[in-house]
């Protein structure tokens, strides 16, 4: 009887508090509240914090441009530009160029003389003269 206390206290108790703290240390790193998971959740609320600072900073923007659009804060040339921009009106005596046109003038520049067809496109031609 002594020779299986002895046996049980000089190998069995070490080995299961070797399997008890194996146990013990991969449920440390692998539980959801373990060295792993805080780690990636470290990294998630870094990249949320960055989205937050995005759209705080898109907010503030907004709000200003907000602001300047009120009757009591109206920025005339903020409204003078969002209404040419969208309605696509211009004043008497002002001529409106079209990106698509200037794109067409920047790409007849690239083009040597020789091939250019600027006798073929009259728009362009009253362009230039301007």
């Amino acid at each position: 009887m002594r020779a299986v206390l002895r046996l049980c206290g000089e190998t069995l108790l070490p080995a299961i508090c070797v399997v008890g703290i194996a146990y013990n240390v991969l449920v440390m790193l692998n539980a959801p509240e373990g060295i792993r998971m805080n780690k990636l959740l470290k990294e998630e609320l870094a990249a949320e914090r960055a989205t937050l600072a995005t759209l705080k900073a898109e907010r503030d923007h907004l709000s200003d441009r907000a602001d300047r659009l009120m009757s009591a804060s109206l920025d005339k040339d903020l409204l003078d530009e969002r209404v040419r921009s969208v309605l696509g009106l211009v004043r008497p005596g002002e001529l409106m160029v079209r990106m698509e046109d200037l794109d067409r003038i920047a790409e007849l520049n690239a083009i040597p003389e020789e091939e250019a067809p600027l006798q073929k496109d009259p728009i362009l031609l009253a362009m230039l003269d301007l």
